[in-house]
């Protein structure tokens, strides 16, 4: 009886149901609460783009490079588009990305005659409280991760060589420089696969080449515009010390002893962006930043540790916040994850050295930017928490095989 639930539940039509039947709730959802959201730099950006014409968080201030461009350039899209029910829009059209995410991990899964696994993948997702509200944010992981797991597919593909024609290396290259314009944090992983397939000669030179000076020649006119507008090389974002200035106000810490930075220091501070260039801010978060740090240095460590916890916990505001939503809301699902996460990175150590290093290697390249800066956002953790997913999916899977609980074809 139990094999022949699991087994039915397994299917891909059975997943798909879902997805609509969470897609319809998603959309109840924000209908109900009058599509409000909460909304950051990127949409200043976006409004002034769509307004303006000027890639600027504050017109007063001038242009900017504050952030990375497809999340404001998709956003001030649509708020031309819709003018009137920009918010609405941009909801709805995160709820259908959304809606596409489960079917990417069957596709990638897929590539490895392991459909069951993306199945299972795509259910954990679906049923993740915190990626089910999480598309009613206009943040810039709800473009992040679909674009990282089409980027996922087509790597993959080119790793397996499943692919019939060259055009592949192209279209590789044009999402390469798509995705580092999306989230400049998974550059280096990204770098260090792709490196990797002209060391195990998945690639040869002539076409492994092609695909960085293509990835180069698409991901350029942000550095050119960066160089024309601002008189300087930026080749991905500003903010450098704002994020470990950040770290050290009280908001973002759990732990008195990192907390160096005054609230009144803060307040005034980030008063001054609405006047002050983020050059000139650069210079101000530094001074103040070491200013606190002085003779506190080896408060970093403790702050890294701290950041770690936070990340792979909930953040500093719902550290202490023990509501029924939080609890079972992302609580006790983060901690459950992290335990069958753990379970399965002993299952692929012990049968799959590959994916074992890989995973940690993922989990290293997300952690230590928010290591060093804040984690104070959900979102940090959102951005890579599906591979997790992925994980648990291949630690089960593998389970009930081996229990006799699933078919093998």
């Amino acid at each position: 009886m139990l094999k022949k639930i699991i087994n039915n539940l397994l299917q891909v039509k059975i997943l798909l149901i879902f997805n609509i039947v969470i897609f319809i709730a998603k959309f109840i959802f924000s209908y109900k609460n009058k599509f409000s959201t909460n909304c950051f730099e990127d949409w200043s950006i976006a409004s002034n783009i769509a307004k303006y014409g000027v890639y600027s968080e504050f017109i007063e201030v001038g242009s900017t490079a504050y952030k990375l461009p497809v999340y404001p350039l998709f956003l001030s899209a649509i708020i031309y588009l819709f003018p009137k029910n920009a918010f609405e829009s941009i909801i709805i059209i995160q709820h259908i990305v959304y809606f596409f995410i489960p079917i990417l991990f069957i596709l990638i899964a897929r590539l490895f005659n392991a459909e069951k696994i993306g199945i299972l993948t795509g259910f954990i997702f679906l049923f993740s409280p915190a990626y089910f509200f999480y598309s009613n944010i206009i943040e810039v992981t709800n473009v992040f991760i679909p674009i990282l797991l089409i980027w996922t597919y087509f790597y993959l593909k080119i790793y397996l060589k499943n692919y019939k024609t060259n055009y592949i290396y192209i279209l590789f290259s044009l999402i390469t420089a798509i995705l580092f314009l999306t989230q400049i944090v998974v550059a280096p992983i990204s770098i260090l696969l792709i490196i990797y397939l002209l060391i195990s000669k998945k690639l040869n030179f002539k076409n492994w080449i092609s695909i960085v000076v293509f990835s180069s020649v698409f991901y350029s006119p942000w550095v050119i515009r960066n160089y024309i507008v601002f008189d300087r090389f930026i080749p991905t974002k500003t903010p450098v010390w704002q994020n470990i200035y950040l770290s050290y106000t009280s908001s973002v810490n759990i732990l008195d002893d990192v907390k160096l930075i005054s609230d009144k220091n803060s307040e005034e501070i980030f008063r001054l962006r609405r006047h002050v260039s983020e050059f000139e801010m650069e210079k101000i978060y530094k001074r103040e930043t070491l200013k606190g740090l002085d003779g506190k240095q080896n408060i970093v460590f403790l702050k890294m540790a701290q950041n770690v916890l936070l990340l792979w916990y909930v953040p500093s505001r719902y550290y202490y916040d023990n509501s029924l939503k939080i609890i079972f809301g992302r609580k006790i699902f983060v901690c459950l994850l992290n335990v069958f996460t753990i379970l399965s990175l002993i299952y692929l150590y012990k049968n799959n050295k590959k994916l074992f290093y890989l995973s940690i290697l993922v989990f290293i390249n997300f952690t230590m930017p928010y290591a060093i800066g804040h984690a104070f956002n959900t979102r940090f953790k959102l951005d890579f928490e599906w591979f997790q997913y992925f994980l648990v999916s291949y630690f089960v899977i593998h389970k009930l095989k081996s229990f006799r609980l699933l078919n093998l074809n």
